[in-house]
């Protein structure tokens, strides 16, 4: 009974422990939305609840830009999956609020920043080998939706990190009103990735490389960090690759920045230009 007692005292140390963890990082998050007028709101599709932060006032017609978290904690070491892939860093949420459009919408990834009831189906695979998986995908269409029929806006244009990068391209290339699509570090051909990275497949994801025809004609730009070890340049060159020549998506790496170094400082600059329409230079 005592080892009993002692293995159930150590479980409930170690739940308070994570949902302390996830608590600090989603109040973190709060407090530096609310320092730019930002509210949270949670939108509940099929599969998952999905976390959102934006404006507290959208102007309607106005083009919604919707940027889409990354993978997140997903792992705590290569060989251990985390419990929680709500991210430690707010580098995503950092760019939505650097973005100076009217109705820019931060979008978490699937069971981040959710906790009780709200992180329903949060199976691991969905930090991992399901990531991209056609339920995910479908979830974040859902929410784009609304969102959408909210401000009534007729253009969406996407930015996504890292996993958050192949997340919107998958959901770009399903929607008609797609308007243009920018990825940070993003993972646009995981089976490439992977193999780069001597990682096992993700084989319940949808891979945004396989879906070129779809997004061909969508202006695109996809930012490379010359020292990114975790999602190489060579992820976005497999992609482009895929298309056909002189309708290649423009790439741009970054000499200087890795994966998570220096996107925040300069990203004002980085998107005041104007999207390359597909074979421009």
């Amino acid at each position: 009974m005592l080892g009993r007692a002692k293995s159930s005292g150590l479980a409930l140390f170690l739940c308070c422990l994570l949902l302390s963890g996830c608590a600090s990082r989603l109040e973190t998050a709060e407090a530096l939305a609310a320092k730019h007028q930002w509210r949270p709101s949670v939108t509940t599709t099929p599969s998952f609840d999905l976390y959102s932060l934006g404006p507290g006032r959208l102007v309607p017609g106005a083009p919604l830009v919707v940027y889409i978290e990354g993978d997140g904690y997903a792992w705590i070491s290569r060989n251990r999956i985390s419990d929680d892939p709500t991210p430690r860093r707010l580098l995503v949420l950092e760019l939505a609020l650097a973005d100076p459009r009217p109705n820019v919408v931060y979008l978490a990834r699937p069971c981040q920043y959710v906790r009780g009831s709200q992180f329903r189906n949060c199976q691991p695979a969905y930090w991992d080998t399901a990531g991209y998986a056609p339920e995910v995908i479908e979830a974040f269409n859902v929410a784009i939706d609304r969102f959408a029929r909210k401000v009534g806006a007729s253009q969406v244009f996407y930015v996504g990190y890292s996993g958050g990068g192949a997340v919107a391209t998958l959901v770009a290339a399903r929607r008609s009103d797609t308007a243009g699509l920018i990825t940070v570090a993003g993972v646009l051909d995981h089976e490439t990735w992977t193999k780069l990275d001597g990682l096992g497949p993700l084989r319940y994801s949808l891979n945004p490389a396989d879906e070129t025809a779809r997004v061909v004609n969508v202006p695109q730009l996809h930012f490379s960090g010359g020292r990114d070890r975790v999602v190489p340049s060579a992820v976005a060159r497999a992609y482009a690759a895929r298309y056909p020549r002189g309708r290649r998506p423009a790439i741009e790496v970054l000499d200087s920045y890795d994966h998570e170094c220096c996107w925040a400082e300069g990203w004002r600059d980085l998107i005041s230009r104007p999207l390359p329409r597909p074979g421009e230079p």
